[in-house]
Protein backbone atom coordinates (compact mmCIF):
# COMPACT_ATOMS: atom_id res chain seq x y z
CA UNK A 1 0.00 0.00 0.00
CA UNK A 2 1.51 3.35 -1.08
CA UNK A 3 1.35 6.25 1.45
CA UNK A 4 1.82 9.99 0.59
CA UNK A 5 3.77 11.78 3.36
CA UNK A 6 4.91 15.44 3.46
CA UNK A 7 8.98 15.27 3.65
CA UNK A 8 9.96 16.59 6.75
CA UNK A 9 13.78 16.98 8.06
CA UNK A 10 13.49 13.68 10.61
CA UNK A 11 11.81 11.51 7.22
CA UNK A 12 15.15 13.01 5.22
CA UNK A 13 17.39 11.52 8.24
CA UNK A 14 15.70 8.10 7.76
CA UNK A 15 16.19 7.83 3.84
CA UNK A 16 19.23 9.40 3.63
CA UNK A 17 20.15 6.94 7.07
CA UNK A 18 18.94 3.85 4.82
CA UNK A 19 20.95 5.29 1.82
CA UNK A 20 23.89 4.66 4.04
CA UNK A 21 22.96 1.52 5.54
CA UNK A 22 23.10 0.52 2.01
CA UNK A 23 26.11 1.78 0.78
CA UNK A 24 27.85 0.15 3.92
CA UNK A 25 26.89 -3.04 2.79
CA UNK A 26 27.74 -2.77 -0.50
CA UNK A 27 30.81 -2.21 0.93
CA UNK A 28 31.16 -5.60 2.06
CA UNK A 29 30.92 -6.57 -1.46
CA UNK A 30 33.29 -7.39 -4.54
CA UNK A 31 33.70 -4.09 -6.10
CA UNK A 32 31.90 -5.26 -9.68
CA UNK A 33 30.12 -3.40 -12.38
CA UNK A 34 26.74 -3.87 -10.18
CA UNK A 35 28.46 -2.86 -7.44
CA UNK A 36 29.62 0.58 -8.89
CA UNK A 37 26.08 1.13 -10.48
CA UNK A 38 24.28 0.15 -7.34
CA UNK A 39 26.45 2.86 -5.47
CA UNK A 40 26.55 5.86 -8.14
CA UNK A 41 22.34 5.21 -8.42
CA UNK A 42 22.79 5.68 -4.17
CA UNK A 43 24.81 9.02 -4.21
CA UNK A 44 22.24 10.13 -6.78
CA UNK A 45 19.05 9.34 -4.84
CA UNK A 46 20.79 10.54 -1.90
CA UNK A 47 21.38 14.33 -4.26
CA UNK A 48 17.83 14.42 -5.26
CA UNK A 49 16.50 13.97 -1.69
CA UNK A 50 18.72 16.35 0.36
CA UNK A 51 17.97 18.83 -2.79
CA UNK A 52 13.86 18.31 -1.99
CA UNK A 53 12.16 21.32 0.10
CA UNK A 54 10.07 20.55 3.35
CA UNK A 55 7.13 19.51 2.41
CA UNK A 56 7.26 18.40 -0.44
CA UNK A 57 5.29 14.81 -1.39
CA UNK A 58 6.89 11.47 -0.96
CA UNK A 59 5.53 8.29 -1.87
CA UNK A 60 6.26 5.54 0.61
CA UNK A 61 5.54 1.82 0.72
CA UNK A 62 3.86 0.24 3.82
CA UNK A 63 5.47 -2.57 4.49
CA UNK A 64 2.78 -5.52 5.84
CA UNK A 65 4.14 -7.37 8.94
Amino acid sequence: MTVIKPLTPNLRKEIIDGINAQRIELDTCQNTAYVSIQKISLETVEKLIRGLPDGYPIPLERRRN
